[in-house]
This record gives structure tokens, C-alpha cells and sequence, in this order.
């Protein structure tokens, strides 16, 4: 991060992730020298229903895999999992997979390393790094997940594409609600006077619940501000609302989206004045 000091110098930028969540975003765009806007757009909240994720908690033993694809799906696992009373013992011989790095540290901090993370970080590419994992743990099968238990505790409106990648080779998979994204509202009107004064550079987006809940909350108005999104997924949402995405991340994390950023302005000596 060295090389990109002072690159993003006088741009500023919105982060529309929820406020406990962008830290490390923030910290990377100062480091940059940019001014990060901090103004949520979405907050993120337990499910609407959180008995199907307590009985999914209570027998998390009985599964071969828990696979996590987030770091909010670590979060609200490991909060039902210790206010059950249950001992880390109880998860012995239950093996990760984790989304992305961010995700498998989280994990890491419950005592526990990630059996598989791949090297893309969207749920395609998990199926494809459990079926490896699995392989290597369990020799001789015809379909390395035939039978195999996996629990999913995923966001309220994720994408089906993990589950049914899973299932398709064999596995026995629930899906469980383990959180919702909802909209915040409290910084609505200031975001849309800033947006329309011409005083954001730059509106970031790091996952499709923060630009469903933008849309929601201030609307598809832009002004002169670039859409930056953290990989292709987030973009395809975004464009789908009529967003004008110009800047994806080539690895999808906060430092590909850093890194996405300092090449779009470093190519444009001028963009904080007129992007």
C-alpha cells in the first residue's frame, strides 16, 4: 500500500457500508489521502426469524461442513453459537469454507482455520474449493459431496448459486437465514445534497445489499460522482438499479477496490477537480 500513498489525494469518497464494517475501507483511503465520506447506506441486523438459525446452531456438530460467506455470516453463527451455551468441542471433526480471506479471518478469531478458501472470492468459486477440499479429505468417492451435511448460514435474499452448486454434486445443504441488511435512512437527506451539490468523487459499493439500500434510501441521482463496486456481482446490481458503474475492482476485496480506484485516478492527473 505503500506505492499508493497520497494517489488518491483530494478525492473523496463515500462508504455506504454499514458503519461497523468500514474500518478497514476508511483507513485504506486515508492512507491513500483521499477524504472517505462515511454515510451508511444499510444496516445490518439479525433474521427476521432466528429459530431456524438457533436449531441450525444447536446441531452444528452433526454437519461435515459449515461453509461462511461473509464475514456478517461468521458474526451472527459464532453469537447464537456462544449464547447456546455450546462448547467449540461440540464442532470437532467439522470442517470451513470460507468466501474470501476477510471471511476466514473472522473465523480465525473463533479458533478455527478455513479448510477451503478460493482463490476468487464468489460463491462459484466455493463449490468449486469444498469439492477440492473434500477430494483430499475423502478418497474413493465417485462425488467427493454424495451424503455430505453442509450448513449455509447466508444473508436474508442471497444468491442461490452456492446452495444448489453444492447440491448438484451430492451434498445435503441448508440454507439458513442468519441475518438481513435493511435500509438506514438517518443520512438520507445530507447524501443527497452532497450528491447533487457535486461534493462526492466517488460512490463506492462493496456488496449488493449496500446498493439495494441506497437506492432505497437516496436513489439512483449520481451527480458527477464515479460508481465504484467491489467485483462483478455487486456491479450487475448495480447497473440493474440504472447505475452508472465505472470502476470494478479486479479482486474482489477492499484492497482490489483500492487498488481499482488509485489506477482510475491515476490515469486522470485532474479527476478530483471533474471526474
Amino acid at each position: 500500500m505503500h506505492t499508493m500513498e497520497h494517489a488518491l489525494s483530494g478525492v473523496r469518497v463515500l462508504v455506504t457500508r454499514p458503519r461497523a464494517q468500514a474500518e478497514a475501507l476508511v483507513a485504506g483511503l486515508e492512507r491513500c489521502g483521499a477524504e472517505a465520506i462515511v454515510a451508511p447506506t444499510t444496516r445490518v441486523v439479525g433474521a427476521e426469524d432466528p429459530e431456524p438459525l438457533q436449531r441450525a446452531v444447536e446441531r452444528a456438530g452433526s454437519y461435515d461442513w459449515i461453509v461462511f460467506t461473509s464475514v456478517n455470516g461468521v458474526r451472527f453463527f459464532w453469537e447464537v453459537f456462544h449464547e447456546s451455551g455450546l462448547d467449540a468441542g461440540t464442532l470437532e471433526g467439522v470442517r470451513f469454507g470460507c468466501v474470501g480471506p476477510s471471511t476466514a479471518g473472522a473465523l480465525s478469531e473463533h479458533g478455527f482455520v478455513a479448510d477451503a478458501v478460493p482463490s476468487e472470492y464468489v460463491a462459484e468459486a466455493v463449490v468449486d474449493a469444498v469439492l477440492d477440499a473434500e477430494a483430499r479429505f475423502s478418497t474413493g468417492k465417485a462425488q467427493p459431496l454424495e451424503g455430505v451435511r453442509i450448513l449455509l448460514p447466508l444473508a436474508a435474499g442471497a444468491r442461490p448459486v452456492l446452495a444448489e452448486g453444492l447440491a448438484a454434486h451430492g451434498a445435503v445443504v441448508d440454507r439458513v437465514e442468519a441475518y438481513r441488511s435493511i435500509p438506514d435512512t438517518r443520512c438520507a437527506v445530507e447524501l443527497r445534497r452532497r450528491i447533487a451539490s457535486g461534493e462526492v468523487d466517488v460512490i463506492t459499493f462493496t456488496a449488493s445489499s449496500t446498493v439495494d439500500s441506497f437506492v432505497a434510501v437516496v436513489g439512483t441521482e449520481v451527480g458527477r460522482a464515479v460508481v465504484a463496486a467491489i467485483g462483478p456481482i455487486t456491479a450487475r446490481t448495480a447497473r440493474r438499479h440504472g447505475l452508472p458503474v465505472e470502476i470494478v475492482a479486479e479482486e474482489y476485496t477492499i484492497d482490489g477496490l483500492l487498488r481499482a480506484l488509485v489506477r482510475r485516478f491515476r490515469s486522470e492527473p485532474d479527476a478530483p477537480n471533474g471526474v
